[in-house]
């Protein structure tokens, strides 16, 4: 009799249908493709830009931002020093300077002249050169903002830092 209940409840125990198991197996696997596509084109993403000159890397070692002229060197509105912390000298030329007061939301731009190329571990200053104003199209931060500056290489190396205003 034993053997009778015990044979009755293992027929009343069902299994995952095979239709339902296969399409689990589907899911999981196509779900494991897309990690794995995921991590992966991370690092063909970040490849695919080099273009296969060298570009330099720069940081920026110091950004002073006034409110009003004279806080920064010689009277400056804004004075940057950009090292050059890659293995490959920065050409000389244009380099682009991009404002964005983060917390007015004004934008503007102005233009770097670089004299000669910078060696590796040398640096060069960009500066609104003791003039009475900020660049065109830029309108003066106020003291307490913050401002972000973005610069751009004529190789385009970048390098970017937020500081504070200063009065």
């Amino acid at each position: 009799m034993n053997r009778k209940i015990l044979s009755e409840i293992r027929k009343e125990r069902r299994a995952i249908s095979p239709i339902i198991a296969t399409l689990l197996l589907i899911l999981i696997a196509i779900a494991a493709g897309v990690v794995v596509y995921a991590y992966v084109i991370g690092f063909i993403g970040n490849s695919t830009g080099n273009t296969g000159n060298n570009t330099s890397v720069i940081s920026i070692d110091s950004f002073c931002a006034s409110a009003s002229l004279g806080k920064c060197t010689s009277g400056n509105a804004y004075y940057i020093v950009i090292r050059n912390v890659g293995s490959v000298s920065v050409p000389s030329g244009t380099a682009q300077v991009y404002f964005t007061d983060i917390t007015s939301g004004a934008t503007g731009s102005a233009t770097c002249s670089i004299a000669a190329a910078v060696n590796p571990g040398s640096t060069y200053t960009c500066a609104n050169s003791g003039s009475a104003s900020w660049p065109a199209g830029t309108s003066a931060p106020s003291n307490g903002d913050t401002l972000s500056v973005k610069i751009v290489n004529p190789d385009s190396g970048e390098a970017a830092l937020s500081v504070k205003v200063i009065n």
